[in-house]
């Protein structure tokens, strides 16, 4: 008990205490995954620089055989080079855009990547990570993935908004002039129609005008005209019974001039039958009659 005392005195004493250990165990820490971060980018560069010598196919195989690498963590290193690289040979200047990434372990380079690369340096600052550990850097990266998305999507639909607001503002325009053309048209048709309407009175009146004035000659005129049509109706019928009258008199010519060689007693007979027929047609009263009235 009294060596335990006497040790912990002797540490205070000199300085050695179980919290200046831990301290100085972190910066060892520290400053190995700095050197870390530094040899990690220059395995990156060659790891590059062998996968583009080496042919399609070989890259795995030449990986496990030659530097005991996965394909993963030969990947993570290449991308360690491709994104920091650079940028810690830029670093070493003070009045660097690249300063904040100085002083990075090769923990947080890599959890890191999970923020784009235009804004990794803006949150190293704005995030102080010097003294976060790998949990609280990781939460804090999540958070802002999270912000990110919600941003995004926020952008997203306000462009959404603002294309419905363009496009329903595109429709009410052509709606509006599609309004504006049908204004026209229907002042047109309410035109065209005062017109016709304006061209029937005159017609109306026009036509009420003339029956006034020609109606007395024109039912006269009616009247001759329906006297004169049946007029010809009855002689066209009369011409018509003469030349059946005609027709059948020669039929019978005929007839009977074909009977008389054979059948004088017929022929002659009725022969006088078509006389007396033709004698009491022309005898009859009726003619002269209609004759003197005619005159």
């Amino acid at each position: 008990m009294t060596d335990t005392v006497t040790d912990t005195v002797t540490d205070v004493i000199s300085g050695r205490t179980p919290h200046v250990i831990a301290a100085e165990i972190n910066m060892i820490k520290y400053q190995t995954e700095r050197i870390y971060l530094a040899a990690a980018v220059e395995i990156g560069r060659r790891l590059t620089e062998a996968k583009a010598l080496l042919k399609y196919g070989e890259w795995g195989k030449w990986l496990k055989e030659s530097v005991s690498y996965s394909q993963s963590t030969a990947d993570r290193f290449m991308k360690v080079f491709r994104e920091y690289g650079s940028k810690l040979l830029d670093a070493s200047d003070s009045n660097s855009d690249y300063a904040p990434v100085r002083n990075l372990t090769y923990s947080q380079a890599v959890i890191l990547l999970g923020v784009p690369e235009e804004g990794r340096e803006q949150f190293i600052i704005d995030m102080d990570i010097e003294g976060m550990t790998n949990q609280e850097l990781r939460k804090a990266i999540n958070e802002r993935t999270q912000v990110r998305q919600e941003k995004d999507q926020a952008l997203q639909e306000n462009a959404d908004l603002q294309k419905t607001v363009e496009d329903q503002s595109g429709i009410i325009t052509e709606l509006t002039t599609e309004l504006a053309n049908l204004k026209v048209q229907l002042e047109n048709v309410k035109t065209s129609k005062a017109e016709l309407d304006k061209t029937a009175r005159q017609l109306k009146d026009s036509l009420e005008s003339l029956q006034q004035s020609s109606s007395a000659k024109g039912y006269e005129k009616m009247k001759t005209n329906f006297i004169n049509t049946a007029l010809k109706v009855r002689a066209n019928h009369i011409a018509f019974l003469c030349e059946n009258l005609d027709k059948t008199i020669k039929d019978v010519k005929q007839e009977l001039l074909k009977i008389a060689p054979n059948d004088k007693e017929a022929y002659i007979t009725y022969k006088n039958k078509v006389y007396d027929l033709l004698n009491v047609w022309l005898k009859d009263e009726t003619w002269s009659r209609q004759a003197r009235n005619a005159d």
